[in-house]
């Protein structure tokens, strides 16, 4: 026995999800974007449940992340299919095969839509943002990557050789130079993640310096200590909206200011 074709509205509170849905984790993953998405086009696909109609409760197979975004909604139904009755082995086997199966668009196919849409709606990134239920700094990401990285980053990417971090790092580190994004690029794979973000910093300051210079920086002992500070909502407001634009974790946002500060207040000397 198949799937039924029909598709039913059934309550959620006659749904429960089956022991036998291999999703075990990461089962809210990203559900508020879901969320977004179904409230602004509706759901695209029906979950599927064990049983038949007219006999609650329902053992729901597949679609667990749907059942859950509908159920953040506050919604009272969801569009749900049936398969009869098969034994244990089967629906597990259903729920596996469900959760292989699905494909997640690469990074460069939803660049490209992303950014078709960015152009579509007047470069208005949170119009995007709204339409498909993202954050806007994640639509950002996408569209900075799209416009400013070279043919061989995106080909790296899509590969899976890099990671969308180290590419965000290499488009800031050159600074519109391609020849030098893609060698920066190659030659920040062994650093460490305070290492390179080190190497971009200096490369912001630097613009001239070659990539010899950056990874030369990057590699040179640092004296560190811990400092924590009270922030202001406000101030906390502003360094997040800095770490989404510029693509820098907030430690390394903050330790500059304060460089910049004590530099400006005759504390600490300018390096030439």
């Amino acid at each position: 026995m198949g799937v039924s074709g029909q598709i039913y509205s059934i309550s959620l509170s006659d749904i429960e999800v089956s022991d036998f849905n291999v999703r075990l984790t990461d089962k809210n993953a990203r559900i508020d974007e879901l969320a977004e998405s179904i409230e602004k086009h509706g759901l695209l696909q029906p979950v599927v449940l064990r049983g038949s109609h007219g006999n609650p409760p329902y053992e729901l197979v597949v679609g667990q992340r749907r059942f859950r975004a509908h159920q953040k909604l506050n919604r009272d139904s969801i569009p749900a299919v049936f398969w009869g009755e098969l034994p244990d082995i089967n629906f597990k086997i259903l729920s596996l095969a469900e959760n292989m199966q699905r494909v997640e668009l690469n990074h460069a196919d939803k660049a490209e839509a992303i950014t078709a849409l960015y152009v579509h709606y007047n470069r208005d990134g949170r119009r995007v943002a709204q339409e498909l239920g993202l954050s806007p700094s994640t639509v950002r990401e996408y569209i900075k990557i799209e416009e400013q990285a070279t043919r061989t980053a995106k080909d790296l990417l899509q590969q899976g050789r890099v990671r969308k971090a180290d590419v965000k790092r290499a488009i800031n580190a050159a600074q519109g130079d391609e020849a030098k994004l893609d060698r920066f690029l190659d030659e920040m794979t062994p650093l460490t993640k305070y290492e390179k973000d080190r190497a971009v910093s200096f490369a912001k300051s630097n613009p001239e310096a070659p990539v010899e210079q950056l990874i030369e920086e990057a590699k040179k002992p640092r004296f560190q200590r811990t400092v924590i500070l009270n922030l202001t909502k406000e101030v906390d407001d502003a360094l997040n909206q800095a770490k989404e634009q510029l693509s820098m974790d907030r430690d390394i946002i903050a330790a500059n200011a304060l460089a910049k500060w004590l530099q400006d207040n005759g504390f600490l000397k300018q390096e030439v």
